[in-house]
């Protein structure tokens, strides 16, 4: 039986994460998202789903409250039960080897690996609301030129374009864009 630990500030959108193998599963949702996307995911069976919705924005909040509840959960949880951290923050490799060390089977699954400044770019899209996003590809192309300081870079705007398509953040459709987390 395995729980996942989930840092939904970190992934973006939980169409990524198959949540019908996890026997209970605990997100960490940002003081700025107001709400969970799934995707266009279904499932067919209830989920125990646990939110931890942060109400302060502070370097490293959500990763200190995760670790909190690993620790937590980790005291309660019975011997046989696999956490698993979704998580594409590396931060959190000593607390994975610390907690597997003491006993508990523990490992990180990360998410679709993105270069640096492509993660920057998807973290400052999903922390926005659907509704408030460049709905326009000349608006996205704007949007990445100025989040990557990459005026007048066309180059490098379309590069970033296409690893947010690739990544399946989003589809393009004629000059209208359409968001997939």
């Amino acid at each position: 039986m395995k729980w996942a630990f989930i840092d939904y500030e970190n992934i973006g959108c939980l169409s990524k994460v198959d949540l019908s193998c996890y026997e209970r599963v605990i997100v960490f949702l940002g003081a700025n998202q107001p709400k969970l996307d799934f995707g266009n995911v279904r499932y067919d069976k209830p989920i125990n789903m646990m939110l931890v919705q942060l109400k302060a924005t502070q370097a490293n909040n959500l990763d200190f409250h995760l670790a909190y509840y690993l620790g937590k959960f980790d005291s309660e949880a019975p011997a046989n039960i696999i956490f698993e951290v979704v998580s594409n923050d590396g931060g959190f490799s000593p607390l994975i080897a610390h907690i597997k060390n003491i006993g508990r089977p523990c490992k990180q699954l990360r998410m679709n690996s993105v270069p640096a400044d492509t993660e920057r770019l998807l973290q400052s899209l999903v922390s926005t609301p659907k509704e408030k996003r460049p709905q326009k590809v000349a608006s996205l192309r704007n949007h990445i030129a100025a989040q990557l300081k990459l005026q007048g870079n066309e180059l490098a705007i379309q590069q970033q374009l296409n690893q947010l398509v690739t990544a399946k953040v989003l589809k393009i459709a004629g000059d209208g864009i359409e968001y997939q987390c």
